[in-house]
């Protein structure tokens, strides 16, 4: 593998990903919700993931919890995700 080429070629992949404002959508139950949710808080609980992705990241999961979980015990147990004073 040539890493410089590598780079290089992800750089303008990337940059067409970041052009193209094209909304997806994806066919998951609320339930998968729920899990993807959880997994993105867990990562963003990282106390080094503090690069500019997880801020695209935080917004997506705050969306996320938003729409799975928006009143409720669920509601309640998302956002003490969210809380060190909550880590086991």
């Amino acid at each position: 593998m040539n890493e410089p080429d590598l780079l290089a070629r992800f750089s303008e992949e990337f940059t067409r990903l970041v052009d193209n404002p094209e909304v997806l959508s994806l066919g998951v139950t609320r339930k998968e919700m729920w899990a993807i949710f959880c997994q993105l808080q867990l990562a963003l609980r990282h106390p080094q993931n503090t690069g500019p992705t997880s801020l695209t990241a935080k917004a997506i999961a705050r969306r996320l919890q938003a729409i799975v979980a928006p009143s409720g015990a669920l509601a309640e147990v998302a956002e003490m995700g969210w809380d060190p004073q909550h880590d086991a």
